[in-house]
């Protein structure tokens, strides 16, 4: 300026204050899981999406604690500021893993990914869904068709057994066997035990016939099958 009273002079700041209608702060929406997964290839569904928007892109990682039970998919989500408040669609698949445990409960983790642009969103504490696999391994015992009867001359009748499911690593399915008349048929072994590892093999038992020296025409009598021993509740 001309006018040396006004040169340099410096004016009066206008300060204004920008106000943020987002209202919530950074984080996930999860919605309710859909039912929960299944050994029979029954899957679970939740939805994700961002609470606000954010500054740029974001990434989450999906992981299982246990993919022997689960499997996630995707493995990620991105989102960024037009896609924020699109929910996204997250598949679970249950494992059908051959042993009779029971439904198992395992998580599926929602972490945030370090490439993640949006510092309010970056490091957010890990998000966890609860699934329940259901199992359709039922604990039983498969016993075949007799091989022939006895008779008082000798001759022996054959029948095997094995475990209808695999049960857990470390587990043992013992019973017993007798017969119900020892005077007619006798019954070797007269204890089976199945483990994880030999539970789908079959066993033979021996039956054989008692000679009583009576005439007293055929007798029917029956090889006892006694209740399982296990340190598997399903089993036991």
């Amino acid at each position: 300026s001309s006018d040396l009273n006004y040169k340099a002079l410096d004016p009066i700041d206008v300060i204004f204050i920008n106000e943020d209608d987002d209202t919530e702060a950074a984080g996930l929406v999860i919605g309710n899981l859909s039912g929960n997964t299944t050994e029979s290839n029954d899957n679970a569904t939740f939805e994700i999406r961002l609470s606000s928007e954010p500054l740029g892109t974001v990434v989450f990682n999906l992981s299982s604690s246990d993919t022997g039970e689960g499997t996630v998919s995707p493995d990620n989500l991105s989102f960024d500021n037009s896609s924020w408040s699109t929910l996204q669609t997250v598949t679970v698949s249950g494992i059908d893993d051959n042993i009779t445990d029971g439904t198992q409960a395992y998580q599926i983790q929602i972490s945030s990914d370090a490439s993640t642009s949006d510092s309010n969103y970056r490091g957010l504490p890990s998000e966890f869904v609860t699934v329940s696999n259901l199992d359709n391994d039922i604990a039983g015992f498969e016993v075949s068709a007799i091989s022939g009867n006895t008779n008082e001359s000798g001759d022996n009748a054959t029948f095997t057994v094995k475990l209808r499911a695999k049960p857990p690593s470390g587990t043992n399915v013992n019973f017993s066997l007798s017969s119900s008349n020892p005077s007619e048929g006798t019954v070797v072994p007269d204890n089976l035990s199945f483990t994880d590892s030999s539970w789908n093999t079959n066993q033979t038992v021996t039956v054989s016939g008692v000679d009583d020296d009576l005439i007293d025409g055929y007798q029917t009598f029956s090889i006892i099958l006694g209740k399982a021993l296990s340190n598997n509740l399903l089993y036991n």
